[in-house]
């Protein structure tokens, strides 16, 4: 079997590993594999960036789309992704399709000349621009007055409406297959204006690879990091942590406020963006830069007493699986599918949204109990040894592509 995948990136955020780690499994399975991307970070020749050219024509209109509120679909390098591999791809798993590098217009032109298997990690897709609306509903009736122009991806001026319309149209008259990872958000993807192109549709979960993320002990890897041995620990990691618009940093800090205030002594280490440390009350809230690729953050998971998740949007995040792998329970955020990862009260403890002082309550309450909070551990790593491992991804997009290249013939 021949795999095309196309994503935004090789390398990155959640939705750059799932796709990257697709493209090794089926590679080590024998299938010849590639992923085309908008923006190539790493040396995997197997890797091709979409080519972009444009003249001062395309430039012009281009710019003028952006000042009416209109997202950008001109990137002409689109029609030649299928020729990039040195074989013809018998599928294409498209993953992210914004981020300024493909021409959704050209979708329906690639599901008639391959099948094509969308792997939704957001809800760009059937929105009138951002890749979550942060609680406000109105992509199902048609977008317009849109109260986060600012949200990624941005717009200018509020052309919402029209984009959505433009989203409709193309796919009209589609057939097109849908994954998503949590029931979450296939729900929403049935109840949008991209429900009339699915012909099939599946939840497949992330997966992890256990081999990495794994329980380990957690005072050398306190000590490799430079963490307190003797006192408690809680992480949280995510790309710009403290400006990320989808995660919640405000209720982390607000949580570590409070608790130092109780006099809880702890460290809170915030992983994703750098900057000074601060002293609130009783908690020292660190600050670390991004750590590059996945596995770079296993110390800080084994370190961890905790993981710490608040969010304001998110639909299935690697890291929380990261985390249950690594055998630290997980007190977070309940929005979107986060409570399919967490079992609360087994796993982990959830909190509404916002809710700085009941993530407080979740931390303290885990702390003063070793005991729970170890049976805890345990539960969380065996949870993902049977639910989150690499196979249980790899295996059930393996058989459906090669049901559809089988499709073909």
């Amino acid at each position: 079997m021949r795999v095309l995948q196309l994503n935004t990136s090789d390398h990155g955020g959640g939705a750059q590993a799932i796709a990257y780690s697709l493209h090794r499994a089926y590679a080590l399975r024998g299938h010849d594999s590639a992923i085309a991307v908008g923006t190539k970070r790493g040396s995997d020749p197997d890797v091709y960036e979409i080519p972009r050219s444009g003249t001062l024509q395309r430039a012009r209109s281009r710019y003028g789309s952006t000042l009416r509120g209109h997202e950008d679909f001109d990137f002409p390098g689109t029609a030649h992704l299928l020729d990039l591999p040195p074989w013809t791809p018998d599928v294409v798993h498209a993953h992210n399709l914004h981020a300024g590098y493909f021409d959704l217009r050209m979708l329906p032109g690639i599901a008639r000349q391959r099948p094509l298997l969308l792997t939704l990690h957001d809800q760009w897709l059937y929105t009138g621009h951002c890749a979550h609306p942060l609680g406000h509903e109105r992509w199902r009736e048609g977008c317009g007055n849109c109260p986060n122009l600012g949200v990624y991806p941005a717009l200018l001026r509020d052309g919402t409406a029209w984009n959505l319309r433009r989203k409709a149209s193309i796919y009209e008259g589609m057939r097109v297959r849908v994954a998503t990872p949590s029931r979450w958000l296939m729900e929403r993807v049935h109840d949008s204006v991209l429900a009339s192109a699915v012909v099939e549709s599946r939840v497949i979960p992330n997966g992890v690879d256990l081999q990495i993320f794994s329980p380990g002990d957690r005072a050398e890897a306190r000590r490799a990091i430079g963490l307190p041995v003797d006192s408690p620990v809680v992480m949280f990691a995510a790309n710009q942590t403290r400006t990320n618009p989808f995660k919640d940093y405000p209720t982390i800090a607000r949580a570590a406020e409070i608790l130092g205030a109780r006099g809880r002594e702890l460290t809170l280490a915030c992983v994703g963006d750098p900057g000074p440390d601060r002293q609130l009350g009783a908690v020292l809230l660190r600050h670390f830069a991004n750590q590059g690729e996945p596995p770079a953050l296993v110390p800080f998971y084994r370190a961890a007493d905790l993981y710490l998740h608040a969010a304001r949007a998110d639909t299935f995040p690697n890291t929380v699986l990261e985390s249950l792998a690594c055998g630290t329970p997980v007190v977070a955020t309940a929005v979107g599918g986060i409570p399919e990862q967490v079992d609360d009260g087994e796993t982990g403890l959830l909190a509404p949204l916002g809710d700085a002082a009941a993530l407080a309550d979740a931390v303290e309450r885990l702390l003063d109990d070793s005991g729970r909070r170890q049976a805890m551990a345990n539960r969380a790593a065996a949870v993902a040894r049977e639910r989150y491992g690499l196979d249980a991804m790899v295996d059930p997009y393996e058989a459906w592509l090669e049901e559809l290249a089988d499709s073909r013939t």
